[in-house]
């Protein structure tokens, strides 16, 4: 038997790279069972949500969505994967609390305007494209054109945008990429130091995987490169359990379960757990080894 003070010498950075990922995806399981197991049903049995609790609700469901991805990813070639989606669950992290701090429901109503602009949007581009290129372009902008050619489609459109984000400098309407109309960086800033640290410390990294170019790999080897993987679940978790977290408090559940806050904290605990196990596995063997020996 292993005791406490040996396991407390020993180093779990002697534990293979493998075995350090395996355990952050661990992690990442336990954390789509219990949202499998315990929110998603509590959550579909609400009636009669407001539209703050449905964007808060349906934001939940996407960042649930994106875990039980990552889950199915079990293979460390899908490093790339389980960054891109841990770079989502993170902006998706941000909205839902943006939404949850919402006083004045000014920002609600915005995510729940926002769709209707960028469809917009991109039918606009669409049909401009094709406009420019008539004669050579194979695409099909019918249902495009239809949108927007509904009697005073845009000028309602731009009535919108202007009473929702204002105009620009140059008077036009503010036509934005987020429905908050801020940037990622300044999302985080201003939803405070947690996430503000949160951003600088996970979101240049799991871009890097996204993006083109060679950043995500050029000098590293086979062994950090599948780090990148236990890092993305590592970051996941930390997003998903905070997010969690607030769904459950802004839909009662939180109070409705007296466990809840518990069950929270063993998940915090779970890739530690998983490592502890591993550790004592090897001084074991290794103590049965010297005695073999002896």
């Amino acid at each position: 038997m292993v005791s406490f003070e040996e396991l407390e010498k020993a180093d779990v950075f002697d534990l293979p790279t493998r075995t350090l990922v395996e355990a952050f995806y661990k992690g990442t399981d336990a954390l789509a069972e219990f949202a499998k197991s315990v929110m998603i049903p509590l959550l579909r049995g609400q009636i009669n949500l407001g539209d703050k609790e449905k964007a808060i609700v349906g934001t939940y469901y996407r960042m649930y969505a994106w875990v039980r991805s990552m889950v199915a990813m079990n293979s460390r070639i899908h490093f790339q994967g389980a960054a891109t989606a841990a770079r989502s669950l993170f902006e998706l992290l941000l909205d839902i609390q943006t939404l949850a701090t919402d006083k004045t429901g000014a920002s609600v109503e915005r995510f729940h305007t926002f769709p209707e602009i960028e469809r917009f949007r991109v039918a606009d581009n669409l049909v401009s494209f094709c406009n420019d290129h008539r004669n050579n372009t194979r695409l099909d902008d019918s249902h495009q054109r239809a949108f927007m050619s509904k009697p005073g489609k845009r000028e309602s459109i731009d009535q919108t945008i202007v009473k929702l984000w204002g105009k620009t400098k140059k008077g036009k309407p503010n036509r934005l990429e987020h429905w908050t109309g801020k940037k990622i960086r300044e999302r985080a800033h201003d939803l405070g130091l947690k996430y503000d640290e949160l951003y600088h410390e996970s979101y240049p990294l799991l871009s890097w995987y996204i993006h083109s170019g060679s950043t995500g790999y050029a000098g590293l080897s086979s062994e950090t490169i599948e780090q990148c993987f236990g890092v993305s679940h590592s970051i996941a978790q930390k997003v998903f359990l905070e997010a969690t977290v607030i769904c459950a408090q802004e839909m009662k559940i939180s109070l409705a379960l007296d466990w809840f806050h518990k069950a929270i904290a063993e998940l915090r605990l779970t890739p530690g757990k998983v490592l502890v196990e591993e550790q004592i596995k090897i001084l074991e063997e290794t103590k049965s080894k010297l005695g073999a020996t002896k």
